[in-house]
């Protein structure tokens, strides 16, 4: 995980000015000093999401436009078999969250794990699944999930 630091954010400012820069001279041949504005702060949005993957927040006022970027939340190690929040991705780009039941499984043939993911409701097992330990990212034990 990146920590969002005073220099990474005037980073991407930096880095953002260029492209803001043609957006507003796109924008400011035929339009107001408020639409022009509204064009920066969308490309600067844009240039945020991009590269820390998560929508910032924008609180706007008359005088100033101030753009928080979240912290994801932090992720926490395989303790054993039971109930974790996941985080993953699936192929078009869309995040996923859910909670399983996780156990680590050893591969018998090769070096390395996966985690064999049971998908519960209501006491009945749903599903069970693989999951890589490389795609998805474990948020924090659940151990009063309700639905187990």
């Amino acid at each position: 995980m990146t920590p969002i630091t005073r220099r990474s954010v005037l980073g991407v400012l930096a880095s953002a000015a260029a492209p803001v820069k043609m957006a507003a001279a796109k924008v400011a041949t035929s339009s107001t000093l408020d639409d022009r504005l509204a064009a920066a702060k969308a490309e600067i949005i844009a240039c945020l999401t991009e590269r820390y993957g998560v929508a910032p927040e924008d609180v706007g006022s008359e005088r100033g436009v101030f753009i928080f970027v979240p912290y994801p939340p932090e992720s926490v190690e395989y303790d054993g078999p039971g109930f974790y929040k996941v985080e993953g991705k699936h192929p078009n780009g869309n995040t996923w969250c859910t909670t399983y039941w996780l156990e680590r499984v050893d591969y018998k043939t090769v070096p390395g794990f996966y985690y064999r993911a049971e998908s519960r409701w209501r006491g009945r097992l749903e599903k069970t699944m693989r999951l890589q330990p490389e795609k998805i990212r474990i948020i924090r034990r659940h151990d009063d999930y309700p639905n187990a």
